[in-house]
């Protein structure tokens, strides 16, 4: 794990996976912010503060995360205003999943990401559930994937997991009938 201090409120934290199994988390409670990525993150901020000298008590904190394809994770940490209140607990906002959702759309801009997310659902339980229930479309140099037919809850945990990968298009039909008019099928 590396940390870096980019300005006097700002570092940046690198580490991959093997720096996760060396704190007892896999991937998948890294991903879904469970107890044990939270205590990283806060074990993160103390080592920070030991090594760098960047000290979060009383400050509010703006984290952006990011996953390279590679199996790196690079988190920047920016203090913000001061906060009257000292808070130990990491809170985390995720995008809202609209009920109605019958269909996920997601735009790769290569086909090495594709893979990446082959790859990392492979070990998942939901590899099965996506590999009988998307369609693959090249259409102006980007890769369209769209997912049909899962239940809502299998539709949370892909969106969480593929937008590591992709970027989410919004569920429109002539979108859709666009892709698959002029598109090239790449399913098997």
């Amino acid at each position: 794990m590396k940390i870096e201090k980019l300005n006097e409120n700002k570092i940046r934290v690198t580490f991959n996976y093997i720096d996760l199994q060396k704190n007892n988390i896999d991937i998948h409670s890294f991903m879904s912010n469970s107890i044990e990525s939270q205590s990283l993150f806060l074990n993160i901020l103390d080592e920070a503060e030991r090594k760098v000298g960047f000290v979060t008590d009383n400050y509010k904190l703006s984290i952006e995360a990011f996953a390279l394809s590679n199996g790196t994770f690079i988190i920047s940490v920016t203090r913000m205003e001061k906060n009257s209140k000292k808070s130990n607990k990491v809170h985390v906002q995720r995008k809202k999943f609209p009920n109605d959702s019958s269909r996920l759309i997601y735009k790769f801009s290569n086909y090495d990401d594709l893979i990446c997310l082959e790859s990392f659902l492979t070990n998942s339980e939901l590899f099965n559930k996506f590999n009988n229930s998307y369609s693959l479309y090249e259409y102006k140099d980007f890769i369209f994937l769209i997912i049909e037919n899962l239940d809502n809850n299998d539709f949370r945990k892909l969106s969480n997991i593929i937008s590591e990968f992709a970027i989410q298009i919004e569920d429109n039909e002539l979108i859709i009938d666009k892709i698959k008019e002029f598109g090239i099928h790449k399913n098997n």
